[in-house]
């Protein structure tokens, strides 16, 4: 029998290989996947932050996916494949490409990505359904939402995922493997056949800025203090149905849309404010650190999403920059994992060349392109320093092109070529006038 090498929650069988005494491994074992009920638990605490947060309903973590969702599909999906000088050639009329665009008569390619990106960004894992003709040909393409979708599988590799329970209703609806694409961000350590997102390391603080947000609602809808005392002069002692009817009434007075009006009371009372106000408790400060943590986490700048934390710190001479870095650090990463996915689940039902694969044109990114101005500058520094062509540089800018008046080189009329080796032979201006009045006067006779 094979031994068996444990790694994390899973194991592999190990066989001995007769070559160099190395141990070779021949079959992957998955052993039952660990689920943890505690698994919001955070460190230090017995507190279930995830069981108190609804990272959907809050306002930071959307700032942050919807900027995703908005951004990602700016960059088309396209097919490419390497030609015979082995030079990538981006095929745009590939048959995924086309439907990927037009998935289905309800909606289209835009609409796909973003309700894939909310699920990725939210959960980890984001599905697509395929829905095949009579003749076995993907058709349809379909988002299925992340909630109601769960992989299913054996313990060996090649059961690793056997198919997917679709739970819409009530009993799961099988769904085989072939029809599902599973986009997952990483592998989950505790269930490696989904995707372990972000989120789960930023409960706690999205329940800060939540708690936050609702003391401050609280305040504000209670007249925008931290509490009021009303208490009887002259030791008097009042009933439990006098002290509600007196904090009824005070209430009405002063809460909502009454705020600010005048109150006469029938007897002698004591009115008492709690000498700390909103400002003390400096909760503009306190809701940045959720700010800064979940934008970080995303792989985002507090500046890219206009969250206050960036906000204070930012320019608008810097807002450029910051853009291209959140695209190039946050977003192309995550649309790789996608195209090697798609390269892998959904390419082969379109196209059998092992060399083709799924990537994202940039070429029409706004937030990549170069700026026109530095543009203009490189390119002009570029001709007059005889390094690029003038046609080069007309073409560049999409300038049309004349072969006999362009495709040349412009080299100041004040340079001279020289040969390794040569020496040249300084004359002063007198000199060279005598030099071309001898030259002239020779040509003359």
């Amino acid at each position: 029998m094979n031994p068996i090498a444990a790694i994390g929650d899973f194991t592999i069988a190990a066989a001995t290989a007769p070559v160099r005494g190395a141990k070779a491994l021949n079959e992957m074992i998955f052993g039952r996947m660990m689920f943890s009920a505690g698994r919001g638990l955070l460190p230090n605490t017995r507190f279930n932050y995830e069981a108190r947060t609804i990272p959907d309903r809050n306002s930071i973590v959307m700032a942050v996916v919807n900027w995703m969702a908005r951004v990602f599909p700016e960059a088309p999906i396209v097919v490419q494949r390497p030609d015979d000088d082995g030079l990538m050639q981006i095929d745009v009329k590939h048959e995924m490409v086309r439907l990927l665009r037009r998935p289905n008569p309800y909606y289209g390619g835009g609409l796909l990505k973003m309700s894939l990106v909310l699920d990725y960004m939210l959960t980890g894992n984001a599905y697509v359904f395929k829905v095949r003709s009579a003749s076995n040909r993907v058709v349809e393409l379909w988002w299925a939402p992340a909630s109601m979708v769960e992989p299913k599988g054996g313990t060996t590799g090649d059961t690793f995922i056997t198919h997917y329970d679709y739970r819409p209703g009530g009993m799961p609806i099988k769904i085989d493997r072939e029809d599902v694409v599973h986009l997952r961000w990483g592998l989950d350590p505790k269930n490696p056949r989904k995707g372990l997102g972000p989120m789960a390391s930023l409960f706690r603080e999205i329940f800060t800025d939540d708690e936050a947000a609702n003391f401050t609602a609280s305040m504000l809808r209670n007249n925008a203090a931290p509490g009021t005392i009303l208490s009887p002069k002259g030791g008097h002692q009042g009933t439990d149905e006098e002290i509600k009817e007196v904090k009824r009434i005070f209430r009405e007075t002063f809460g909502g849309d009454n705020r600010g009006d005048v109150m006469v009371m029938s007897g002698e009372t004591n009115v008492t404010k709690l000498t700390w106000s909103p400002k003390d408790l400096v909760l503009d400060k306190l809701r940045q650190v959720p700010e800064e943590r979940i934008s970080a986490v995303f792989g985002l700048g507090a500046i890219v999403i206009n969250l206050g934390a960036g906000l204070e710190r930012s320019i608008y001479s810097n807002m450029a920059e910051a853009r291209e870095a959140a695209y190039e650090g946050a977003m192309i990463p995550i649309q790789r994992l996608w195209a090697d996915d798609l390269s892998v689940q959904l390419l082969p039902d379109f196209d059998t060349d092992l060399d083709a694969e799924v990537a994202f044109d940039y070429r029409q990114v706004r937030i990549l392109q170069e700026d026109e101005d530095k543009k203009a500058v490189r390119w002009t520094n570029l001709v007059q320093g005889s390094v690029a062509k003038r046609s080069e540089a007309r073409a560049a800018f999409g300038l049309p092109v004349v072969d006999a008046d362009d495709d040349v080189y412009l080299v100041p009329i004040t340079v001279m070529e020289v040969a390794p080796g040569e020496r040249i032979i300084p004359t002063t201006p007198s000199e060279r006038r005598e030099d071309a009045l001898e030259a002239s006067l020779n040509g003359s006779e």
